[in-house]
């Protein structure tokens, strides 16, 4: 397949657009509707329309890509993926979490699975391209690639295991990209030609994307979203921290979060300033200084509490931060 090839077949009609283009323009009928939310849907609620993977991916599929369908209005939706838009002509206008955007041609809007968002229907000209990305894809080989970059690793883990409380999107405005361009139009041709090797193809080539739009990262949020984005990540590894102090482990938090070891590792220590073994360290010799002051228990009965099992170890580690052994500060 080539560039002029690749235009053809994403200008043609697929079936839901030959459906809804008579009515462009027109007041789309409920029944429409609701067939529009069942064909991407496993369940069908007007106070919340969220758009499943099942629908669109293949069980095995990590990555797929589909056109986004001219013609027709989408109501105000989620996904249960990462979703990422490229705008190959025209442009795409949204509503997200109340704001309107409007994505020209050769840009990327990259939207996280908490965000609110409805289109409005796209003219014959505005062709867009959905990428859907299911959390598996950010494996420790990927993420490895992109630990170093505060934005991106930070947007893709607080999307994945935020818990819905920060919602977040970036809008690359790359335009004059032609960097991302290509590397878009590649992963299209590649998508459709449906050669041996295919998704080892779109693997490498979404790897050179995303480091390409990490050159240039800053152009495309606010320093304050940066900061909250630090700061709820921040929040959730605190919590769990405090919450499992005694028996955690890197592995341990690892599994919670979904991720590898080693990158949770780089994270904690990227974003919080310490190693998980030293918040832990201080987590228990905080919580024994509480203990020795407010209650009677034993020093020994004291350690056991706190998760350690060495108590010559425990003593040296207790000096080490307070300053004196714990017979001494009880004495205090």
């Amino acid at each position: 397949m080539n560039i002029n090839e690749l235009y053809k077949k994403l200008k043609q009609l697929n079936d839901i657009e030959k459906y809804t283009y008579d009515l462009y323009n027109t007041r789309i009928t409920s029944e429409v509707d609701i067939r529009l939310k069942e064909h991407f849907s496993n369940k069908v609620k007007n106070d919340l329309w969220i758009i499943n993977n099942e629908k669109l991916m293949n069980e095995s599929e990590v990555i797929a890509i589909h056109k986004h369908d001219r013609f027709i209005k989408f109501d105000k939706h989620k996904h249960d993926y990462l979703e990422m838009m490229f705008v190959y002509s025209g442009k795409i206008n949204q509503v997200i979490e109340g704001g309107k955007i409007v994505i020209e041609k050769g840009e990327i809007l990259l939207l996280d699975m908490n965000v609110e968002h409805s289109i409005e229907a796209a003219g014959f000209d505005d062709i867009a391209i959905n990428v859907l990305i299911k959390k598996e894809f950010f494996d420790w080989i990927f993420m490895s690639q992109i630990a170093d970059n505060d934005l991106i690793s930070n947007f893709i883990v607080e999307a994945i295991y935020g818990k819905n409380k920060f919602k977040q999107y970036i809008h690359f405005k790359t335009s004059e990209n032609d960097k991302v361009c290509n590397f878009m139009i590649q992963i299209l041709m590649e998508y459709y030609d449906k050669k041996n090797g295919m998704e080892t193809a779109i693997r490498a080539y979404m790897m050179l994307l995303f480091n390409e739009l990490l050159r240039d990262y800053k152009k495309y949020l606010t320093s304050e979203m940066v900061s909250k984005i630090d700061s709820t990540i921040s929040t959730e590894i605190l919590n769990y921290i405090n919450k499992n102090y005694k028996v955690i482990t890197l592995k341990s938090m690892a599994d919670h979060f979904s991720y590898n070891p080693d990158y949770i590792g780089k994270l904690v220590k990227k974003i919080i300033g310490k190693t998980l073994t030293e918040l832990v360290k201080e987590k228990k010799i905080k919580q024994s200084e509480y203990l020795l002051h407010n209650t009677k228990m034993s020093v020994i009965d004291v350690i056991t509490e706190v998760g350690y099992s060495n108590v010559s170890y425990f003593y040296r580690q207790f000096k080490d931060q307070v300053g004196v052994t714990p017979d001494e500060y009880r004495k205090k």
